[in-house]
C-alpha cells in the first residue's frame, strides 16, 4: 500500500514538475517565435525607424544623457542639437557628426547651418537637400543670419556669402545689420526635455529585438539564461518520454 502510495506520489510530482516547467517553455518559445517573425518583417514593420523609450530599458543599454545641447529658435521654428542628434522641430532625431550652426528662412524654406554644410528642410520640417563640399559649401561656417534685404548670409573663411534662390553660394560683403542666429540659452525643464528625446532616439525596436532574440540583452547572464532554458527543454523531453512509458503502461495494465 505505502509502496503503491509513494510511486502515486512521485508520478504526481512529475506530473506538477512537467507542467509548470512547459508553460515556463511555451512563453518563452512563443516570445521566441514571435519576435523572430517580427524580425523576418522588419522593412514591413519599421522597425529601423522605431525607438526605444523606456528608461528602465534604456539604462540597460547604458544609453547616458547627452554632453553637447544646442538650441536655437526661429519663428517658431526649433533646432536642437543633442550629441550626434539632430531635432528638426517634434520630428525623430538626424545622425550627424557635425555642429548645430543657427538657421535662417529662404523664401519657404529653412535653412539649418552645420560647420560644414547647410540642410535645406520644408515647411513640414522635411529635410529636402543638402547641401556639402560638393556644392562649393565652404567647411568652417560659423554663423548664419540675414540681413536687411532679407537674404541668407553665411560667414565662414573669414569670409562672408550669400544663399541665392537657386541655393548656391556667391560672396557678399559682411554688413553690420546682419541679424545672425544665435543659440538660445537652455532652461533646466528643456533640457531635460531635450535629453529625453536624445535618449529615446538612440535604440530601434530592430536592435532591441535582435538583442532580446538573441540574449545579448541579458549581457554576461545572456548564455547562463539560455542555458537554463535549454535544460528546461531537455526535461521536459525527458519526462515526457517517462510520463509517456507510465501511461502506455497503465493502458496495458487495464487491459
Amino acid at each position: 500500500m505505502n509502496q503503491r502510495r509513494n510511486k502515486r506520489n512521485k508520478s504526481k510530482s512529475l506530473y506538477i514538475w512537467h507542467r509548470y516547467s512547459g508553460l515556463f517553455a511555451a512563453l518563452f518559445v512563443i516570445f521566441i517565435t514571435a519576435s523572430g517573425i517580427a524580425l523576418n518583417h522588419t522593412d514591413g514593420l519599421s522597425l529601423k525607424n522605431h525607438h526605444l523609450s523606456i528608461g528602465v530599458l534604456l539604462d540597460q543599454y547604458q544609453v547616458q544623457q547627452p554632453t553637447v545641447i544646442r538650441l536655437f529658435n526661429n519663428q517658431g521654428r526649433s533646432i536642437s542639437q543633442a550629441d550626434d542628434l539632430l531635432f528638426i522641430d517634434a520630428n525623430k532625431g538626424i545622425p550627424i557628426n557635425n555642429t548645430l550652426v543657427g538657421l535662417a528662412h529662404l523664401n519657404d524654406w529653412l535653412v539649418i547651418a552645420l560647420n560644414d554644410r547647410l540642410l535645406i528642410v520644408n515647411s513640414d520640417s522635411q529635410l529636402v537637400e543638402t547641401l556639402g563640399a560638393d556644392d562649393a559649401i565652404p567647411n568652417d561656417i560659423v554663423k548664419i543670419g540675414i540681413d536687411h534685404d532679407a537674404r541668407v548670409i553665411l560667414f565662414a573663411d573669414k569670409q562672408a556669402y550669400h544663399l541665392t534662390a537657386d541655393l548656391s553660394l556667391q560672396q557678399s560683403q559682411q554688413n553690420s545689420e546682419i541679424n545672425w542666429s544665435k543659440a538660445e540659452p537652455l532652461p533646466a525643464v528643456t533640457n531635460v526635455e531635450i535629453g529625453r528625446r536624445y535618449r529615446a532616439n538612440v535604440i530601434t525596436l530592430e536592435q532591441f529585438l535582435l538583442d532580446i532574440h538573441s540574449g545579448r540583452f541579458f549581457g554576461a547572464y545572456g548564455t547562463l539564461f539560455f542555458d537554463i532554458v535549454g535544460g528546461i527543454l531537455l526535461f521536459l523531453s525527458i519526462t515526457g518520454v517517462l510520463i509517456w512509458f507510465k501511461q502506455r503502461g497503465k493502458q496495458q495494465d487495464n487491459t
